[in-house]
């Protein structure tokens, strides 16, 4: 058992080995290439005019990265315009004049490839499409070397204890991973009800708009196992001299009127009936488990006794009405909501036009013999 996991840790030992040698090499190739993207871009502008004296400054600003062996610049022909090379990591460059002419092979001008401590980088330097030069970096990786070799003794070394220690942190990790799994899921059903409430509530009242009222109104209706809740009596409500209220003093005490009107309609419902504001003046109230035309008359009427009662903001005192219109469903339970909100908007209409204070009952649908 301790020689299996003794293997074990070593197999978990080399494969982390592998990857580290991976991310490292992988950290500096990008950096290589960052390095060489950012130089020819300033490369290409003294290429441009022939300033090798700005080549030279360029080029001895990079060499300052003590990891940098050489920099070479050639023109597209492979004739050398600038070489700067030093021994060792701690030496300073100098410009070298040979060669006088290099050949980049063909598949070494878009890329790296190490050759021993050495990795060589070819760059294009182009304005445009036009090609001016090539950029030549050699980089030593002798520094990746000695942590490598680092990371390998220290693996073998730890490597029994490492199936241990992985096992426990992997179990760990998995652990946490599944509850940040749980909070994200939760987190997103939170933040998707948000969304959809917010898409189905008035933003000044806060109670259902219009598209909220429509599914609510059809969750109830097509549900098969409602029985009495099914029935219901819609109740269009259109709000009385609400226009002049807003043309006297203006929106501001408009909406401070429709706010107060929805605390008002709260308090006339039951927690099972539904309120919404559809636009504008109006409203809609559906009482639930209401089959009776006069029970829904009595109803309506508290809401437009209770909507005469002034309203009073910072002294300022107004008086609005209400006209309403209602449809029940009670004679046809299986009537469409479409249909049915027709009825009750249509009933509204002939009680705004009857004069204010009214309301209508709309009468029920003819049955199909």
């Amino acid at each position: 058992m301790a020689s299996l996991s003794v293997l074990t840790g070593l197999v978990i030992g080399g494969v982390s080995y592998q990857q580290s040698r991976q991310l490292i090499e992988q950290s500096q190739e990008r950096a290589r290439a960052a390095l060489a993207r950012g130089l020819v871009v300033g490369l290409a502008d003294q290429l441009a005019v022939n300033d090798y004296a700005g080549l030279e400054s360029r080029l001895q600003q990079a060499m300052a990265d003590p990891s940098l062996a050489s920099a070479l610049v050639t023109d597209p022909g492979g004739r050398v315009l600038v070489h700067l090379q030093r021994e060792r990591p701690e030496a300073e460059p100098t410009l070298q004049f040979e060669p006088a002419r290099i050949t980049p092979l063909q598949e070494d001008t878009s890329g790296s490839r190490r050759s021993g401590s050495l990795s060589t980088r070819w760059t294009r330097i182009d304005a445009g499409t036009e090609p001016l030069g090539l950029l030549r970096l050699r980089t030593w990786s002798s520094s990746t070397d000695a942590v490598l070799a680092l990371l390998a003794r220290q693996y073998l070394v730890l490597g029994g204890l490492a199936t241990a220690l992985v096992g426990a942190l992997l179990v760990s990790a998995q652990q946490k991973l599944r509850r940040q799994s749980r909070r994200r899921e939760l987190l997103l059903l939170q933040e998707k009800a948000e969304l959809e409430r917010k898409a189905l509530s008035d933003p000044l009242t806060g109670v259902w708009n219009r598209r909220g009222v429509e599914q609510e109104l059809q969750r109830i209706l097509g549900d098969p196992a409602g029985g009495s809740s099914r029935q219901v009596a819609v109740c269009m409500i259109d709000l009385d001299d609400f226009k002049p209220v807003n043309d006297a003093y203006g929106h501001a005490v408009g909406d401070q009127v429709l706010v107060a009107v929805t605390r008002r309609l709260r308090g006339f419902l039951r927690e099972e009936d539904i309120l919404g504001r559809l636009g504008g003046d109006e409203f809609i109230v559906i009482f639930r488990n209401c089959a009776d035309p006069q029970i829904s008359r009595k109803l309506a009427a508290r809401i437009v006794i209770g909507l005469k009662a002034p309203f009073f903001f910072d002294g300022l005192q107004v008086r609005i009405g209400a006209s309403i219109g209602i449809a029940l469903n009670a004679a046809d339970p299986d009537e469409s909501m479409t249909a049915l909100l027709e009825r009750a908007d249509q009933a509204m209409y002939v009680a705004k036009h009857g004069g204010k204070g009214h309301l209508i009952i709309a009468e029920a649908p003819a049955l199909s013999a």
